[in-house]
C-alpha cells in the first residue's frame, strides 16, 4: 500500500497561535485527519455505530446527546476542550474513520478518588472512548494511525497517559501498538494509594504518553503510577 504524509488540518476556529501540531503521520494516501465540527455530529455518530457500543437501545439517546453537547465546546487544550473528536477524511471530503477521547467515566465514577484528584486527573489522564472505521476502509492502517494522532496531541497538551476499554479479542490490536492490557485497572492515586476500577467482561489498556507514567506490582496486580505527581 502506497502511503503519503497526512494533512494537517488546523480547527476552522482556532487562531494561529492555537494550532494543533503537524503530526505528519503516514496515512493511506490522500486521507486527512482533521477536528469533526460541530455541524458534523451525525457523520460522527453514524460512524460510531458502525461498532459495537454495548448500549441499549435506551441508552443511545443520551449518548448522543452528550456528543452533540460536547461537539459544540470548540475550543482548546484539544479540539473540543478536554474532549477529542478526529475524522480521517477521503479526498472527496467524506469522513471514513472516527475517533473520539474525553475525561474518563472512571475518574468521575469511582468514589474512591475524590472531587480534588478528580479535577487534576482530567487534565492529565485521556480515554479513548470510541474508534471506528468504515468497512470499506479497514485493513488499511487508519485506526492505528488515528490512535498515533490523538497520542501525540494529547502528549503535546501536556498529558501523561491515555486509557480505554476494550472486548478481550481487540487485546493484540492494543497491546501490538504499545497499551498495556489489563483484566482490571490499578493505579497508585496520591494521597489515597491504591484505586482499582473492574467492569465484567471487559478489559482495560493503558499508554503512556511521557515517562512519568509506569508499571509496579501492587497486591500482585500490575499498577499504573504517575497519573498524579506524588
Amino acid at each position: 500500500m502506497r502511503t503519503c504524509r497526512a494533512t494537517s488540518v488546523t480547527h476552522p476556529n482556532r487562531t494561529s497561535a492555537g494550532r494543533y501540531p503537524n503530526v505528519n503521520t503516514p496515512l493511506p494516501c490522500d486521507l486527512t485527519i482533521r477536528p469533526v465540527r460541530a455541524d458534523e455530529a451525525d457523520q460522527h455518530i453514524e460512524l460510531t455505530q458502525l461498532v459495537d457500543l454495548h448500549l441499549s437501545a435506551e441508552d443511545l439517546p443520551d449518548l448522543i446527546t452528550a456528543i452533540r453537547a460536547s461537539l459544540r465546546h470548540e475550543g482548546g487544550p484539544l479540539s473540543h476542550g478536554l474532549h477529542h473528536y478526529l475524522f480521517a477524511e477521503s479526498p472527496d471530503g467524506t469522513p471514513v474513520a472516527s475517533i473520539h477521547c474525553g475525561p474518563p467515566l472512571w475518574v468521575l465514577r469511582n468514589p474512591a478518588i475524590f472531587p480534588h484528584m478528580q479535577r487534576k486527573l482530567v487534565k492529565r489522564v485521556s480515554c479513548i472512548d470510541t474508534l471506528a472505521v468504515h468497512p470499506d476502509y479497514r485493513g488499511r492502517g487508519i485506526a492505528t494511525t488515528l490512535l498515533r494522532r490523538v497520542e501525540a496531541d494529547f502528549r503535546n497538551a501536556g498529558f501523561v497517559a491515555l486509557t480505554l476499554r476494550h472486548e478481550h479479542a481487540k487485546r493484540h490490536f492494543f497491546t501490538r501498538r504499545g497499551y498495556t492490557s489489563v483484566a482490571s485497572l490499578a493505579m497508585i492515586l496520591p494521597p489515597v494509594g491504591l484505586v482499582t476500577q473492574t467492569n465484567p467482561g471487559w478489559r482495560h489498556a493503558v499508554k503512556p504518553l511521557t515517562d512519568d507514567v509506569s508499571f509496579t506490582t501492587v497486591q500482585g496486580l500490575p499498577a499504573a503510577t504517575g497519573f498524579l505527581p506524588a
